[in-house]
């Protein structure tokens, strides 16, 4: 920083000169700048609408100027050898369309976008796919997707999730009780049955 002295009349104080603006003695114990308006608050300016549209597309992961799905048009280029074996090997996987064997929730979908969003090279497909316990071609198909149910289609998805989830625990529950049972039929089968027994 280059600071120069110079003195301007007998009447003034001296000017301090930094980046070549002057400043006063005065202003400067009094942290405020003559001639320059103050700096507006930001508790002042609470009345002003923020638009936070831009973050969004940030949030959501949408690349800036991308036409959206529906007025793109295909490249020109050839599909490249290694998609073509990558779509022979899916169609001989699944010969009546995708329809993998392990499922995730909803809730799980958008867990995995978020993290692949935060950082894709530390949640990379082949490690989500083995958190998640799902194939890496389901984590990619997932990440590719952009569908979102409507308000109406999500209830009834919730609805129909936490009914599956009650009809499988009761199941293993009446599961349990019947293996609980045949183990001790079967341990009481080489015993004395002269006691009486309460059940």
């Amino acid at each position: 920083m280059f600071l120069s002295l110079r003195k301007v009349g007998l009447s003034r104080p001296p000017l301090v000169c930094f980046y070549s603006i002057p400043i006063s003695h005065k202003s400067r114990r009094k942290w405020a700048l003559e001639g320059l308006p103050r700096p507006r608050s930001i508790l002042d300016d609470d009345s002003t609408p923020v638009d936070l549209s831009e973050d969004d597309d940030a949030v959501n992961g949408v690349r800036p100027n991308t036409p959206p799905l529906h007025l793109r048009q295909p490249p020109k280029k050839p599909t490249p050898r290694e998609h073509k074996v990558h779509r022979e090997v899916i169609k001989k996987n699944f010969p009546g369309g995708w329809n993998p064997p392990h499922k995730v929730s909803r809730e799980a979908m958008e867990g995995i976008r978020q993290m692949h969003r935060l950082d894709p090279e530390k949640f990379s497909t082949p490690l989500l796919a083995e958190k998640f316990k799902v194939s890496p071609e389901a984590v990619r198909r997932i990440l590719k997707s952009r569908w979102e149910p409507s308000r109406e289609k999500r209830l009834k998805l919730a609805e129909r999730e936490r009914t599956a989830k009650m009809e499988y625990f009761s199941l293993k529950k009446v599961r349990e009780r019947m293996e609980a049972r045949a183990a001790r039929e079967s341990a009481d089968v080489g015993t004395d049955r002269d006691r009486l027994q309460f059940e």
